[in-house]
């Protein structure tokens, strides 16, 4: 079988940016980045380097192998990236012929989205979803297609684009979008009105609040009633706990008790036996290695999308994500690695949920309650975010001691802000629906 890519154009438009870097020739090296994306390249190590040389130059760093190995030391496959840089500047003598090989590069793109979109209707028929559904969403993932093999300038006249928005609507009047991706909690669902693609979520609460156990909840949710694709990955916690905790939260069985399986009695048995059985069904991917970059944590989830499909990336958490530039300091760092989650919900065409730690600014307001702007070590965080809800719990109030928690909504790119209260099931390590009364 034909491999889907060409490592011939992919070295040519990476030696070509290197070439006209060596020459100084900052125009040239615009026109190259300008018009292609590190999602365009199939080899992890090349798109990982196609994304130093994109820092390199929003740093105002001239780029050579030397420059963007400074940036970024190694790359997905372990190698140095100073050495795979200088292999490819010597192999390609001229940038001459930089627009044919971005135009390979992008065709080859253009071609595995094609197959990806067949598979994935494929496994939607498979699934016995209607048949209206699927060719809605295969219609949807053209749609986003259509702009990859374009060439010249990226704009566009707002004409051009009015026929999909106009499309989409009548979708929309006609019942054939695909099914909106439900948070699993109906208060918050109601708030955000869903999970969007290409979105960048961010859920943000100090040390213990829940966030983590919100995001595990919503990614369960997905995976196990909403039949998607998850994957977590986790800078922290081992898959071992996030599978106890998945356990817990889907089987209703006390999380300490799991711990000390000699005292369960056979009902409990029975409901580790179901949420075991939800677990297996599931398509829920872990990774729980710490110090994983931005490159890193994109080459895994490219690659399961590519093996298994995707539909929401939960990453815990941003603060702690590692960076490859020694230079930089943790306000930068943390600063790039918020945009770089961004680039990445719309690269995929999926949300990604990014929990995030805040300061303790809360803790010296009357009512102790977060806002975006508490959000810890970088603003970036709060202009990049699409969505930001943050979890606020008050153990010193009667509500608090009762389980009830405030979701708080405080940004919302396409809806309105607000709150609503769900109750804390901390002994399952679950958020439920909050019925009765709002406390006083």
């Amino acid at each position: 079988m034909r491999e889907l890519f060409s490592d011939e154009a992919e070295h040519g438009v990476l030696g070509a940016v290197l070439q006209a870097g060596l020459q100084r020739d900052a125009g040239l090296v615009e026109d190259i980045l300008g018009q292609m994306t590190s999602g365009d390249f199939y080899r992890d190590d090349n798109a990982a380097l196609f994304d130093a040389m994109v820092e390199c130059n929003d740093r105002s760093i001239p780029i050579d192998p030397v420059t963007v190995g400074t940036v970024r030391r190694t790359l997905p496959s372990g190698d140095l990236v100073i050495a795979y840089a200088a292999e490819l500047a010597s192999k390609v003598p001229s940038a001459a012929n930089w627009k044919a090989y971005a135009k390979h590069v992008k065709e080859w793109g253009v071609i595995r989205h094609i197959i990806d979109i067949g598979g994935q209707a494929q496994a939607m028929v498979q699934e016995g979803a209607p048949t209206d559904a699927v060719i809605a969403a295969s219609q949807q993932a053209m749609a986003d297609l259509r702009n990859l093999h374009s060439g010249g300038g990226s704009y566009k006249r707002m004409s051009e684009v009015l026929p999909t928005v106009l499309e989409h609507m009548q979708d929309v009047l006609d019942d054939k979008t695909p099914a909106k991706m439900s948070t699993g909690l109906a208060d918050l669902d109601k708030l955000v009105d869903y999970l969007a693609p290409k979105s960048m979520v961010v859920i943000g609460g100090r040390p213990a609040s829940g966030k983590t156990m919100l995001g595990l909840q919503v990614l369960q949710h997905i995976a196990t009633r909403g039949k998607g694709v998850g994957l977590v990955v986790s800078l922290e916690m081992p898959s071992e706990q996030l599978t106890l905790r998945a356990i817990a939260s889907l089987g209703g069985v006390d999380l300490k008790r799991l711990r000390d399986v000699k005292d369960l009695d056979e009902d409990e048995w029975s409901r580790v036996g179901a949420a075991s059985g939800a677990i297996k069904q599931a398509e829920l991917y872990l990774i729980d290695r710490p110090g994983m970059t931005m490159p890193e944590i994109r080459a895994e989830a490219r690659s399961l999308m590519r093996e298994k499909g995707l539909d929401v990336l939960l990453i815990d958490y941003l603060q702690i994500i590692g960076s490859d530039s020694r230079a930089a300091s943790r306000t930068e760092a943390v600063a790039r690695n918020s945009t770089a989650v961004m680039n990445l919900s719309r690269e995929l065409g999926i949300p990604v949920i990014a929990l995030a730690q805040v300061n303790r600014g809360p803790s010296n307001r009357t009512n102790k309650k977060p806002q975006a702007s508490d959000l810890k070590d970088s603003g970036q965080i709060e202009q990049d975010a699409d969505v930001i809800i943050l979890v606020h719990d008050d153990p010193e109030s009667e509500a608090g001691q009762q389980g009830v928690t405030e979701l708080i909504v405080d940004k919302n790119r396409h809806g309105r802000t607000g709150s609503c209260l769900v109750h804390r099931q901390g002994s399952y390590s679950r958020f439920a629906n909050f019925r009765g009364a709002p406390p006083s």
